[in-house]
C-alpha cells in the first residue's frame, strides 16, 4: 500500500530543509515514531507532521530528525584508514608541517565515535589535535556529548576498556560536537581550515549529481595538501577538479597548490594525513586479516580500480564476486557504479535493483539501508523514460 501523499510532502517540507537532502523514501522508523506520536495526539500522520512544523518546539522535531536519520557508526570502523592516520601523525607526517593543533572535521559523526577515535588516535601519536564532529540529528549530538557509547556500538573494533561506562574526560576535551547540516552555508561552523576531515557514509544518502557539489564544499575547508576521508564504497564517486585520489579507496586529497573556493582568510598552511589507529586498538589482528572473507578483498580492489576510472577491469573483479556470493550487497551496487561509468545504463539500474533483493545481514563495514537507499535512487535516475 503507498504513503499517504500528504505525509509524504509534509515530511519533505519540514525535514528536507534540515537534513539538506530529500530522500527517495523514509526509513521505516520514521512512520513508525510518527504513528506512535499521532495516535497519541489524536491526528492523523500527515496533522502532526504539520503542527510540529508549525509549533517550532525543538524535542518533538529532534526526535523526527532522529526516526529519520540511520546512525550507523561504529568505534574504528573502517580500523585500516585509521592505521593510515595514525602512521601519518608520527615522524615527519602531517603534525610535524603545521603550527598549533592538528584540527580534524568529522562530518556526519551521528553519536561520536569516529570522533573520539581520532582525538584517541592523534592522543597516542603524541599529537596535539582539537576535532569538531557535526550531525543534522541533535539527539545523536546530545549522546555524543555524553561520551556514554553503548557496547553495541564496538563492532568496528572491541569497545577500549577504558570507554566501558563512558569515554574519559581528557579525551572528551579533545572534541567539540555541534548540531549542524553538510548543506549549510557554514557546514564546519567557522572552525576550519582543517587537516583531516571524515566524511564517511553520509553522501550514499545525496543524489549522485550533488555529490561533487558538496565535496567541493568539504575541499573548501581543507588546507592544501588535506585529506578528505570517505568510506570505500564512497571512493567511486564523482569529484570536483581540485581533489584527487589518494591511495586507497575512499582517500581524497586536496592539491598542494589547490586553490579550493576558501575566503582567503581562512587559508593556512598545508600539510599531508591519512588515516589509523593506535597499535593498542588495531581492530582486527593480522591473523583475523587473513582469515577474512575474499571478497572482502575483492570489494576494495574493485572500488580502487573504479576510483581510478578503470571500470572495465573493476566490472571482471566484481563478476568473479558475485559469481561466488550472488547475494553480495556491495558488490551489486559496486557493478552497477561500473556499468554507469561504462555507459550501460540499462544493466547498471538492473544490477542497482538487485542490491535491493540482496539481504542486509552479510553486508561488511557499510550502512546497508543506505546502500539500499541509494541503490533505489541510482536505479530510478536510470529509468527509461519512454
Amino acid at each position: 500500500m503507498g504513503r499517504d501523499p500528504l505525509l509524504e510532502r509534509a515530511l519533505e517540507r519540514l525535514l528536507s530543509p534540515r537534513l539538506g537532502h530529500a530522500p527517495s523514501r523514509w526509513p521505516e522508523t520514521l512512520y513508525l515514531h510518527l504513528r506512535e506520536r499521532a495516535l497519541a495526539a489524536g491526528q492523523s500522520e500527515a496533522e502532526y507532521v504539520e503542527r510540529v512544523g508549525q509549533a517550532g518546539e525543538a524535542a518533538p522535531l529532534a526526535m523526527l530528525l532522529d526516526a529519520a536519520t540511520i546512525g550507523h557508526t561504529a568505534v574504528y570502523r573502517h580500523p585500516e584508514q585509521f592505521e593510515r592516520l595514525r602512521r601519518a601523525l608520527t615522524g615527519a607526517g602531517l603534525a610535524g608541517r603545521r603550527p598549533g593543533p592538528l584540527r580534524i572535521w568529522c562530518a556526519g559523526c551521528s553519536t561520536g565515535e569516529e570522533a573520539y577515535c581520532a582525538a584517541e588516535c592523534a592522543e597516542a601519536a603524541g599529537v596535539d589535535a582539537a576535532v569538531l564532529g557535526t550531525d543534522v540529528n541533535p539527539v545523536a549530538i546530545a549522546v555524543a556529548r555524553s561520551g556514554l557509547l553503548p557496547q553495541r556500538r564496538a563492532v568496528g573494533a572491541p569497545l577500549p576498556a577504558a570507554w566501558a561506562g563512558r569515554v574519559p574526560e581528557a579525551l572528551r576535551r579533545r572534541v567539540r560536537f555541534e548540531v549542524a547540516s553538510l548543506t549549510a552555508a557554514q557546514p564546519a561552523l567557522g572552525a576550519g581550515p582543517f587537516d583531516v576531515i571524515f566524511c564517511r557514509n553520509v553522501l550514499i544518502y545525496f543524489e549522485r549529481e550533488q555529490v561533487p557539489r558538496l565535496l567541493a564544499r568539504l575541499a573548501a575547508e581543507l588546507v592544501p595538501g588535506g585529506y578528505l576521508i570517505l568510506s570505500p564504497a564512497e571512493g567511486t564517486l564523482p569529484l570536483p577538479p581540485e581533489l584527487g585520489r589518494g591511495p586507497a579507496p575512499g582517500w581524497l586529497q586536496l592539491a598542494e597548490g589547490a586553490d579550493a573556493p576558501a575566503p582567503p582568510s581562512r587559508r593556512a598552511p598545508g600539510a599531508a594525513a591519512a588515516e589509523s589507529a593506535p597499535p593498542s586498538r588495531r581492530a582486527p589482528s593480522a591473523a583475523a586479516a587473513e582469515s577474512a572473507p575474499a571478497q572482502a578483498s575483492g570489494v576494495e580492489e574493485a572500488a580502487r580500480l573504479l576510483s581510478f576510472g578503470r571500470a572495465a577491469d573493476a566490472e571482471q573483479v566484481l563478476s568473479g564476486l558475485l559469481n561466488a556470493d550472488p547475494d553480495h550487497l556491495e558488490g551489486w551496487f559496486l557493478l552497477g557504479e561500473a556499468l554507469v561509468v561504462r555507459g550501460e545504463r540499462a544493466q547498471a539500474r538492473a544490477a542497482f535493483l538487485r542490491v535491493l533483493r540482496c539481504s542486509t545481514g552479510g553486508a561488511r563495514g557499510v550502512d546497508a539501508e543506505a546502500l539500499r537507499r541509494a541503490a533505489a535512487r541510482r536505479a530510478e535516475a536510470l529509468r527509461d523514460p519512454r
